[in-house]
Protein backbone atom coordinates (compact mmCIF):
# COMPACT_ATOMS: atom_id res chain seq x y z
CA UNK A 1 0.00 0.00 0.00
CA UNK A 2 0.97 3.18 -0.53
CA UNK A 3 0.25 6.63 0.97
CA UNK A 4 -2.09 8.89 -0.86
CA UNK A 5 -2.43 13.03 -0.32
CA UNK A 6 -2.30 14.25 3.10
CA UNK A 7 -5.40 16.16 4.80
CA UNK A 8 -3.09 17.79 7.43
CA UNK A 9 -0.21 17.63 9.19
CA UNK A 10 -0.50 15.24 11.92
CA UNK A 11 -0.53 16.03 15.69
CA UNK A 12 1.34 14.26 18.09
CA UNK A 13 -0.47 10.88 18.59
CA UNK A 14 -1.14 8.65 21.73
CA UNK A 15 -0.02 4.95 21.05
CA UNK A 16 -2.42 2.87 19.36
CA UNK A 17 -2.73 0.59 22.63
CA UNK A 18 -3.67 3.63 24.70
CA UNK A 19 -6.33 4.85 22.54
CA UNK A 20 -7.91 1.53 22.55
CA UNK A 21 -7.98 1.28 26.32
CA UNK A 22 -9.53 4.25 26.11
CA UNK A 23 -11.44 4.39 23.23
CA UNK A 24 -14.98 5.90 22.51
CA UNK A 25 -16.57 5.35 19.36
CA UNK A 26 -17.35 8.65 16.93
CA UNK A 27 -20.99 9.03 15.97
CA UNK A 28 -22.47 7.00 13.28
CA UNK A 29 -23.68 10.24 11.87
CA UNK A 30 -22.48 13.75 12.33
CA UNK A 31 -25.45 16.83 11.50
CA UNK A 32 -26.52 20.13 13.24
CA UNK A 33 -27.17 18.46 16.60
CA UNK A 34 -23.95 16.03 16.62
CA UNK A 35 -20.88 17.84 15.66
CA UNK A 36 -17.89 16.61 17.80
CA UNK A 37 -16.65 12.62 16.50
CA UNK A 38 -13.24 12.84 18.25
CA UNK A 39 -11.65 9.90 20.01
CA UNK A 40 -9.21 9.62 22.42
CA UNK A 41 -5.69 8.78 20.39
CA UNK A 42 -6.65 10.98 17.30
CA UNK A 43 -5.48 14.50 16.37
CA UNK A 44 -8.13 17.46 17.05
CA UNK A 45 -10.56 17.77 14.12
CA UNK A 46 -9.70 20.62 11.26
CA UNK A 47 -11.41 23.87 11.27
CA UNK A 48 -13.50 24.78 8.45
CA UNK A 49 -11.91 25.92 5.34
CA UNK A 50 -14.85 27.39 3.07
CA UNK A 51 -14.42 27.31 -0.97
CA UNK A 52 -16.45 28.02 -4.02
CA UNK A 53 -17.32 25.08 -5.62
CA UNK A 54 -15.56 24.86 -9.21
CA UNK A 55 -17.35 25.60 -12.15
CA UNK A 56 -17.17 22.20 -13.96
CA UNK A 57 -17.45 18.86 -11.79
CA UNK A 58 -13.52 17.48 -11.43
CA UNK A 59 -14.59 14.22 -10.63
CA UNK A 60 -17.42 13.65 -13.25
CA UNK A 61 -16.41 15.06 -16.80
CA UNK A 62 -18.99 15.64 -19.09
CA UNK A 63 -17.81 12.77 -21.61
CA UNK A 64 -17.74 9.83 -18.70
CA UNK A 65 -20.21 11.64 -15.93
CA UNK A 66 -22.91 8.97 -15.92
CA UNK A 67 -24.31 10.55 -12.30
CA UNK A 68 -23.70 13.03 -9.88
CA UNK A 69 -26.19 13.23 -7.09
CA UNK A 70 -24.86 16.86 -5.71
CA UNK A 71 -23.12 18.87 -3.60
CA UNK A 72 -23.31 19.10 0.04
CA UNK A 73 -25.10 22.32 0.77
CA UNK A 74 -23.73 23.01 4.51
CA UNK A 75 -26.66 26.00 5.20
CA UNK A 76 -29.51 23.19 5.14
CA UNK A 77 -31.16 22.90 8.21
CA UNK A 78 -30.72 19.20 7.77
CA UNK A 79 -27.26 18.74 7.04
CA UNK A 80 -25.24 15.79 8.12
CA UNK A 81 -23.02 13.50 7.13
CA UNK A 82 -22.90 9.27 7.54
CA UNK A 83 -19.41 7.59 8.40
CA UNK A 84 -18.32 5.65 5.67
CA UNK A 85 -14.27 4.84 6.02
CA UNK A 86 -12.27 2.01 7.23
CA UNK A 87 -9.69 3.39 10.04
CA UNK A 88 -7.44 -0.13 10.37
CA UNK A 89 -5.30 1.48 13.09
CA UNK A 90 -8.46 1.48 15.68
CA UNK A 91 -10.31 -1.86 13.32
CA UNK A 92 -13.47 1.12 13.01
CA UNK A 93 -14.99 0.52 9.75
CA UNK A 94 -18.94 1.21 8.53
CA UNK A 95 -19.90 1.45 5.23
CA UNK A 96 -22.55 3.49 3.22
CA UNK A 97 -24.47 1.61 0.32
CA UNK A 98 -26.43 3.99 -1.96
CA UNK A 99 -28.79 3.11 -3.74
CA UNK A 100 -28.92 4.01 -7.63
CA UNK A 101 -31.28 3.05 -10.79
CA UNK A 102 -30.08 4.40 -14.24
CA UNK A 103 -32.32 4.09 -16.81
CA UNK A 104 -30.24 1.53 -18.77
CA UNK A 105 -27.39 -0.77 -18.59
CA UNK A 106 -24.02 1.27 -17.33
CA UNK A 107 -20.58 0.15 -16.81
CA UNK A 108 -18.72 1.93 -14.40
CA UNK A 109 -15.10 2.56 -14.51
CA UNK A 110 -14.64 5.54 -11.79
CA UNK A 111 -16.19 6.61 -8.52
CA UNK A 112 -16.26 9.63 -6.05
CA UNK A 113 -17.72 9.72 -2.82
CA UNK A 114 -17.83 13.08 -1.04
CA UNK A 115 -16.55 12.98 2.45
CA UNK A 116 -15.35 15.04 5.21
CA UNK A 117 -12.27 13.78 7.08
CA UNK A 118 -10.85 14.07 10.22
CA UNK A 119 -7.27 16.08 10.70
CA UNK A 120 -4.62 13.45 9.54
CA UNK A 121 -6.38 11.50 7.73
CA UNK A 122 -3.63 9.77 5.15
CA UNK A 123 -5.67 7.44 2.59
CA UNK A 124 -4.10 4.19 1.79
CA UNK A 125 -5.00 2.65 -1.86
CA UNK A 126 -5.81 0.69 -2.87
CA UNK A 127 -9.58 1.81 -2.40
CA UNK A 128 -12.06 -1.00 -2.66
CA UNK A 129 -15.15 -0.63 -4.72
CA UNK A 130 -18.43 -2.79 -4.56
CA UNK A 131 -21.85 -2.90 -5.60
CA UNK A 132 -24.83 -5.02 -4.46
CA UNK A 133 -28.21 -5.76 -5.49
CA UNK A 134 -31.33 -6.83 -3.37
CA UNK A 135 -29.97 -4.93 0.14
CA UNK A 136 -33.09 -4.80 2.68
CA UNK A 137 -33.20 -4.10 6.90
CA UNK A 138 -30.73 -6.70 8.20
CA UNK A 139 -29.70 -8.49 4.63
CA UNK A 140 -26.42 -7.75 2.68
CA UNK A 141 -27.85 -8.87 -0.58
CA UNK A 142 -25.76 -9.75 -3.43
CA UNK A 143 -22.49 -9.10 -4.11
CA UNK A 144 -22.55 -7.96 -7.95
CA UNK A 145 -18.55 -7.00 -8.15
CA UNK A 146 -15.90 -6.05 -6.10
CA UNK A 147 -12.86 -4.02 -7.86
CA UNK A 148 -10.48 -1.20 -6.44
CA UNK A 149 -8.12 1.60 -8.16
CA UNK A 150 -5.98 4.06 -7.01
CA UNK A 151 -7.47 7.07 -4.72
CA UNK A 152 -6.73 10.57 -4.60
CA UNK A 153 -8.13 13.61 -2.23
CA UNK A 154 -8.70 16.67 -3.67
CA UNK A 155 -10.48 19.68 -1.47
CA UNK A 156 -13.52 19.85 -3.03
CA UNK A 157 -17.21 22.30 -1.82
CA UNK A 158 -17.90 23.73 1.45
CA UNK A 159 -16.28 21.91 4.98
CA UNK A 160 -18.52 21.83 7.83
CA UNK A 161 -18.93 20.49 11.97
CA UNK A 162 -14.92 20.91 12.36
CA UNK A 163 -14.23 19.17 9.36
CA UNK A 164 -12.31 19.55 5.69
CA UNK A 165 -14.65 18.22 3.17
CA UNK A 166 -12.58 16.61 -0.25
CA UNK A 167 -13.51 14.19 -3.15
CA UNK A 168 -12.38 10.74 -2.55
CA UNK A 169 -12.03 9.58 -6.24
CA UNK A 170 -11.11 6.43 -8.07
CA UNK A 171 -10.16 7.63 -11.71
CA UNK A 172 -9.57 4.09 -12.94
CA UNK A 173 -10.96 0.86 -11.38
CA UNK A 174 -9.21 -2.61 -12.15
CA UNK A 175 -12.19 -4.02 -13.69
CA UNK A 176 -15.49 -2.14 -15.08
CA UNK A 177 -18.74 -2.95 -12.59
CA UNK A 178 -21.59 -3.14 -14.75
CA UNK A 179 -25.22 -1.48 -13.04
CA UNK A 180 -28.73 -2.86 -14.18
CA UNK A 181 -31.32 -1.10 -15.27
CA UNK A 182 -33.52 0.73 -12.38
CA UNK A 183 -36.58 -1.30 -13.70
CA UNK A 184 -35.19 -4.30 -11.79
CA UNK A 185 -34.62 -2.44 -8.68
CA UNK A 186 -31.99 -0.50 -7.38
CA UNK A 187 -27.81 -1.18 -7.24
CA UNK A 188 -25.90 -0.34 -4.10
CA UNK A 189 -22.78 1.16 -4.41
CA UNK A 190 -19.92 1.79 -2.00
CA UNK A 191 -16.38 3.52 -2.12
CA UNK A 192 -14.62 2.81 0.89
CA UNK A 193 -12.02 5.29 1.99
CA UNK A 194 -9.30 3.09 4.16
CA UNK A 195 -6.62 4.85 6.78
CA UNK A 196 -4.63 3.36 9.48
CA UNK A 197 -5.01 7.13 11.25
CA UNK A 198 -8.52 8.77 10.56
CA UNK A 199 -11.70 8.68 8.97
CA UNK A 200 -14.80 10.41 7.04
CA UNK A 201 -18.65 11.57 6.64
CA UNK A 202 -20.15 10.65 3.28
CA UNK A 203 -22.05 14.08 2.96
CA UNK A 204 -25.82 14.73 2.23
CA UNK A 205 -27.16 16.71 -0.77
CA UNK A 206 -29.96 19.05 -2.03
CA UNK A 207 -29.10 17.88 -5.58
CA UNK A 208 -27.35 21.37 -6.23
CA UNK A 209 -25.54 20.48 -9.59
CA UNK A 210 -27.14 17.04 -10.04
CA UNK A 211 -25.89 15.19 -12.75
CA UNK A 212 -27.04 12.22 -15.03
CA UNK A 213 -29.72 9.45 -13.35
CA UNK A 214 -32.43 10.66 -11.47
CA UNK A 215 -31.87 10.51 -7.89
CA UNK A 216 -32.89 7.69 -5.94
CA UNK A 217 -34.44 9.21 -2.54
CA UNK A 218 -34.13 7.53 0.31
CA UNK A 219 -32.73 4.35 -0.35
CA UNK A 220 -29.36 4.10 1.30
CA UNK A 221 -27.94 1.37 3.89
CA UNK A 222 -25.49 1.81 6.77
CA UNK A 223 -23.94 -0.90 7.87
CA UNK A 224 -21.12 -1.04 10.63
CA UNK A 225 -20.57 -3.93 13.40
CA UNK A 226 -18.15 -1.27 15.26
CA UNK A 227 -21.54 0.50 15.68
CA UNK A 228 -24.17 -2.39 16.58
CA UNK A 229 -25.91 -1.82 13.20
CA UNK A 230 -25.86 -4.08 10.33
CA UNK A 231 -27.92 -2.99 7.20
CA UNK A 232 -30.33 -0.16 8.45
CA UNK A 233 -31.40 2.56 6.37
CA UNK A 234 -29.64 5.49 6.08
CA UNK A 235 -32.45 7.32 7.22
CA UNK A 236 -32.41 5.86 10.61
CA UNK A 237 -29.20 7.72 11.48
CA UNK A 238 -30.33 10.97 10.46
CA UNK A 239 -31.50 13.02 7.37
CA UNK A 240 -30.36 11.27 4.60
CA UNK A 241 -32.63 11.10 1.40
CA UNK A 242 -29.62 11.59 -0.78
CA UNK A 243 -25.67 11.45 -0.93
CA UNK A 244 -22.90 12.96 -2.55
CA UNK A 245 -21.20 9.89 -4.93
CA UNK A 246 -20.30 10.48 -8.21
CA UNK A 247 -19.60 7.19 -11.02
CA UNK A 248 -18.73 7.55 -14.45
CA UNK A 249 -18.22 5.30 -17.24
CA UNK A 250 -19.47 4.31 -20.08
CA UNK A 251 -23.56 4.47 -20.63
Amino acid sequence: MKTIFLVAMLATLFSLASAQDARTLPPAAIGQRVVSPAIPGRPPLMAPDWQPNPPSLPFCPPKTCLYYAGDFESSESAADALFNANDTGLSLEGQAWVGVKPTRVALVTGSTFNELFTAGFAGTNPAVFQTQTGITTGNPGKLICETSGNATLTVYGESDFGLVQSSYTVKKLKKACKVQAGSKGATYVNLLPASDNGYGYLVNTDSTNHVGWTNDADDCYFNGTAFNVEYVPCTTQGTFDLLSIALTGKP
